[in-house]
């Protein structure tokens, strides 16, 4: 295969050759940048990023809503925190003003019209003790509230009606090691437990607690539900084994919030999930939103899951692959990377064909379908409609397609 070093090494046999011609082009005749032709979020190693018009915006700490709209970025100094809003698609600074203190963007609405920001106090999944926490609300344009609550929580999703902030509870708050979800209510400030799919408040006693280990979560298409994959959870009871006095002994779950009606509800994973290492596994959605998948790379087995019964359909052999599992589908086909490339299935899980890559450090599909992103260091690749590859400085890795 001629790869790009290759052809560059073709063309400088040629250079001292055509280098007089080559000083009579104009500007004009001279090739344009290649192009990432979709608007990519990005990981660099100073934090959040856009990448655009063949280059990245600089990092810092943000967050993006749930349906990729709007990004809150953060830029902190000493004593006060700058905020933009920018919408990811057209680019469209929304608004921008200082804060006094030091604010961490955690959680965007899924229309990106707020944003839940905490002080920067290390990993929110491996959180320092602390008496309260504040979490500020803020939208484009204003600070709308400051709420103060005791223990250690951190924000997670908001409700979709924006009364609520769905909430990591951290216990116990002077050796925090594991939590419990919880809603807390904007105009009361406290927090609430949450309600069973059968839309019954869970009762005291009754509320699952998980540890952070192989936490990862993906948003449904509208942002409505968040599905989060918890693996390494030996002896996990949930909320209706704790009901009707039943052990558990699950090692990987789907935790499934419905941010509407502010319901809960687990989907255990069989055997093999939830013993290989936190970094083999990852979770992703159909186009459509009707199949959730579920990837431990590590041991090469893939859960299909219904969003409609919210149960395991079947468990599929893939090819087994070291290092960070990635996932991303498309309407009909599914993507896996690892560090020996791309395996392409399609929604059965039946292969099509696997892609020679570097090790991967991320996948996306673009929103009209057609193109499928594949990040490594420094740089992104893409096939479907249009093939490329560009070198992004600074990239460690591809959260979606703006």
């Amino acid at each position: 295969m001629t790869t790009r070093r290759n052809l560059l090494m073709l063309a400088g046999a040629a250079a001292a050759a055509a280098a007089t011609a080559a000083c009579k082009a104009t500007d004009e005749t001279r090739p344009a940048a290649l192009r990432v032709p979709d608007v990519l979020v990005v990981k660099t190693r100073d934090g959040l990023a856009v990448a655009r018009d063949g280059g990245l915006t600089p990092g810092r700490a943000g967050a993006l809503s749930a349906t990729g709209s709007m990004l809150c970025l953060a830029t902190a100094t000493d004593k006060t925190t700058r905020l933009d809003f920018t919408t990811t698609l057209a680019g469209t600074h929304l608004g921008g003003y200082a804060v006094d203190g030091r604010w961490t963007p955690r959680v965007v609405h899924a229309g990106g019209s707020l944003v839940a920001l905490v002080a920067p106090e290390g990993d929110p999944l491996k959180p320092q003790a602390r008496a309260k926490t504040t979490i500020v609300i803020a939208d484009s344009a204003k600070i709308r509230q400051k709420i103060t609550v005791p223990g250690v929580v951190e924000p997670d999703a908001f409700t979709a009606d924006q009364t609520g902030l769905f909430v990591l509870e951290w216990l116990p708050a002077n050796a925090p090691d594991h939590y419990r979800v919880r809603r807390l209510d904007l105009a009361t400030q406290r927090l609430e437990p949450l309600w069973t799919r059968d839309k019954v408040p869970v009762p005291p006693g009754a509320e699952e607690e998980m540890r952070g280990e192989g936490r990862t979560a993906v948003a449904s298409p509208s942002g409505r539900v968040l599905y989060t994959l918890y693996t390494h959870q030996p002896g996990h009871q949930h909320t209706r084994d704790l009901l009707s006095g039943r052990p558990g002994n699950v090692h990987a779950f789907v935790h499934t919030l419905e941010t509407e009606q502010n319901w809960a509800y687990c989907i255990d994973l069989p055997d093999p999930f939830g013993h290989s290492p936190s970094s083999a596994y990852s979770i992703t959605l159909s186009a459509d939103g009707t199949l959730l998948f579920v990837v431990d790379l590590a041991a090469g087995a893939l859960a299909r899951i219904s969003t409609e019964t919210l149960k395991v359909l079947d468990v599929v052999k893939v090819t087994a692959d070291s290092g960070t599992a990635y996932a991303t589908a498309s309407d009909k086909q599914l993507y896996l990377g690892g560090d020996q490339g791309v395996q392409v299935l399609d929604l059965a899980g039946t292969p099509i064909e696997k892609w020679s890559t570097p090790a991967v450090r991320g996948l996306a599909v673009s929103r009209d379908l057609t193109r499928v992103y594949a990040a490594r260091e420094g740089g992104v690749t893409w096939r479907g409609s249009s093939l490329g590859d560009v070198a992004l400085p600074g990239l460690t890795g591809l959260i979606r397609v703006a």
